[in-house]
Parts: C-alpha cells; sequence; structure tokens
C-alpha cells in the first residue's frame, strides 16, 4: 500500500526553531511524517540559515526538502511597477510568491511527484494555489494569525497602513475561497474566518504545545518567588510592550511594596538597551537562556501581559502547559477556556497584575491553579487531540 503524498509549502523554513511560529511549523512536519503520509517540503531560506544542514536533517528523516533563497522579487522596479497598475501585488507579504522562482518549484513538484494533499502555511501564500487548483489537488491552510488585525496591531494605525490593510483582507479572502479546509489558530479567530467564509474550518491550537504538557509540578511555600516574563525575539512589538510593562511599571510597584519579596526573570534574546537598563534590583535581564526547560522548573510565577497582537501567544500557553501558576490578560487567551481563578489569573491595569502577584504569595493558590491549568491543558492541547484534529479533517477531503 502506497503512502499519501502530503507536499508541505512554508515560509522560512523552521530551523533553528527559536520562536513559537518555527516551533508550530516544525512540530506540524514532524507530526504528519509521524502519521505515515510521505512528505515533501518547498521553504524559503535566509543566507544566515545553512541549507546544507537542513537538507541533512530532512535527509536523516526521510523528507525531501527544496529551498529556495529568499529573492529580490519585492524589491525590484517591475514589482514596484506592478503595484502601481495591478491590485494582486499590492499586499506585500503576498507578493514574494509571484515571484518565478517559487512558482516554477511548486509547478514542477506538482507535476512530477503528484501529491495527494497540499498543505500551507499561512493564507499570504495563496499566489501559488492556481497551480495547484489546475491539477485538482485539495489545499489545507493553516493560519497562525488574521493577518490584517495582526499588522495593525503590531505596526500601528495610520493612514498609510490603513491602505495597506485592504489588501491583506483580499489576500485572507481569495485563501479562503480556494482552500478546502482552513485551520486556524484560535476560537477568536475560528469566528473571523467563518464571516469571510470559510465552508471547512477547525481550531488547531499550536502544534509544539504537546510537548510542554506536564502531569505534575512540585509547588513549594517559599519566602521569596520568582516571576518572569519571556519573549522569542523583542523586535515584535507585542512582545517588546509586554516586557516594558514589566520592567518598568509591575515590577517597581511591587518591590515598593514587599522589598525583596519578589524576583523577576525577563529571558529572551537581545533585549533593547534602554529597557536592559531598568533591569536592576528585583529585575534580572536572563537573555537567551540554552536549557529553557530547566530554568522554568526554577520559577514559581509567570507573568505574560498581552496588551496587543494577535494569533496564539505561545508565551502565554507554554506556562500553562508546565503547571507554572500564570497572570495574563484576559485577551490574550483568545477563546480558549482558562478560567480567571480556576486556572490562572487574569489582570489587565498595573494595579491589577500587582494584586494578582501578591495572591500567589499563597501557595494553595498556586497548587490549585497549577492543577487546573495541567488538567485543562491535557484535555485540549495533548498530542492525541492534535492528531485527532488533523485526521479529521484529512479524512473530510478524503486526503
Amino acid at each position: 500500500m502506497f503512502k499519501k503524498k502530503v507536499l508541505i509549502i512554508t515560509p522560512k523554513f523552521p530551523l533553528p526553531a527559536n520562536g513559537a511560529c518555527e516551533q508550530d511549523r516544525l512540530a506540524g512536519i514532524m507530526q504528519l511524517k509521524r502519521l505515515g503520509y510521505d512528505i515533501q517540503v518547498v521553504a524559503k531560506f535566509f543566507d544566515w540559515q545553512n541549507s546544507a544542514e537542513i537538507i541533512n536533517w530532512g535527509s536523516e528523516r526521510d523528507i525531501l526538502i527544496d529551498l529556495l533563497p529568499y529573492s529580490l522579487f519585492t524589491k525590484s522596479w517591475g514589482l514596484k511597477l506592478k503595484k502601481l497598475i495591478n491590485p494582486k501585488y499590492w499586499d506585500g507579504a503576498a507578493a514574494e510568491y509571484f515571484a518565478l522562482d517559487i512558482q516554477g518549484k511548486v509547478k514542477v513538484i506538482i507535476e512530477s511527484w503528484q501529491p495527494d494533499l497540499v498543505w500551507v502555511d499561512y493564507t499570504y501564500l495563496w499566489p501559488l494555489y492556481k497551480i495547484i487548483k489546475n491539477k485538482n489537488i485539495p489545499i489545507i491552510t493553516r493560519s497562525i494569525n488574521f493577518e490584517p488585525v495582526h499588522f495593525l496591531q503590531e505596526d500601528g494605525v495610520n493612514l498609510i497602513n490603513l491602505f495597506k490593510f485592504a489588501p491583506k483582507i483580499v489576500s485572507e479572502a481569495i485563501a479562503i475561497r480556494n482552500s478546502d479546509f482552513v485551520f486556524t489558530i484560535t476560537p477568536k479567530e475560528e469566528k473571523i474566518y467563518h464571516k469571510l467564509g470559510a465552508r471547512s474550518i477547525s481550531i488547531l491550537p499550536l502544534r509544539s504545545l504537546p510537548q510542554f504538557i506536564r502531569h505534575e509540578r512540585e509547588i513549594k511555600d517559599k519566602n521569596i518567588l520568582h516571576l518572569f516574563f519571556m519573549g522569542a525575539s523583542y523586535t515584535v512589538p507585542h512582545i517588546r510592550r509586554g516586557a516594558e510593562f514589566v520592567i518598568k511599571e509591575i515590577a517597581p510597584a511591587l518591590e515598593k511594596l514587599t522589598a525583596g519579596k519578589f524576583v523577576f526573570h525577563i529571558l529572551g534574546k537581545k533585549l533593547p538597551e534602554d529597557l536592559r537598563k531598568y533591569c536592576v534590583g528585583n529585575v534580572k535581564a536572563e537573555g537567551f537562556v540554552d536549557d529553557l526547560q530547566n530554568f522554568l522548573v526554577k520559577m514559581d510565577i509567570a507573568v505574560i501581559p498581552s496588551l496587543f497582537g494577535a494569533g496564539m501567544q505561545q508565551k502565554i500557553f507554554e506556562p500553562l502547559c508546565l503547571g507554572i501558576p500564570t497572570i495574563t490578560s484576559p485577551r490574550g487567551l483568545a477563546g480558549y477556556p482558562f478560567k480567571d481563578k480556576k486556572h490562572l489569573l487574569l489582570a489587565e491595569t498595573k494595579d491589577e497584575f500587582v494584586k494578582e502577584i501578591l495572591k500567589l504569595q499563597d501557595v494553595y493558590l498556586r497548587q490549585k491553579l497549577s492543577g487546573n491549568a495541567m488538567a485543562l491543558c491535557q484535555k485540549i492541547f495533548s498530542q492525541a487531540e492534535s492528531d485527532k484534529i488533523i485526521l479529521e479533517a484529512l479524512s473530510q477531503i478524503n486526503a
């Protein structure tokens, strides 16, 4: 019996897998392989990535990988001219995938390898869909955020960005119309895609989360509690703003009330110097931590404000999977069924965050939140549940 073939088309190949989106996509490749599919991957790569190592990684796992360098197509004068006269080029993220190299590569693979299904990571790859649809091959589109909202929240609302917003809405609509199945990342964004007309749709949480799920965690009664905020990259506006809120507002306010009782650890590489200079006293800039899981074993509380940003923010859900008592913003849950005072604590303002942190001096409260959070994560984020979601979708489109 021949294995069914799945062609995965993804943006930058997710190695190294430092960020949440890379971890999600890498886990997704391995998941489909483990579920018994023959996998081929087409991806872009930057010049700082080791393409030979990526190809070898695939070869060791019996996964054929085709890599194409990020081109200068989007910066060319030809594209700039096309943008003036043809609206389909107005979404800058999508425009990269009109380039002849990626179009040609996908066409050759489709014709020679003849996949049974094409899995596309992210809606802005829709310029490739016509090639796939011409061969009557079903398409699954995986969205990691609703890009138009994400763009405005990260880049700000102004006249230029509002002009860029409209083509991104069009991109989403085109991707949905041409997809046989759409996976959204959160319940909140599932509702958006339903309104845009998605016919077959399901919520697929971050596929990297199952590796973090724990069944127990030791919660100790301690005089000094260690809290942390983590972000993969502080060039991302919502991560930077969350860190700034912790460093410059929450930590100083807490120190005034209970000097020496709470120590904050700021995790993640390249914390900007204008924030790092405030990491003194009860705030420590840890930088990139090599053995993150071992470090988090020593932490008592996760403080993860979510002030803006779309999609599913791993920095909130990873601590919950690990059973770390967590305080976050209500919007950060994005529709997932975690309840205030049962699975975690919710806060919005500086004073609310301080108030909730002070409550967590109670070891019994921390133990309750930890156990309840792990139980819910096991129910909704487990590997078995993730596999079930994907297999049901594949069955629905006969792939």
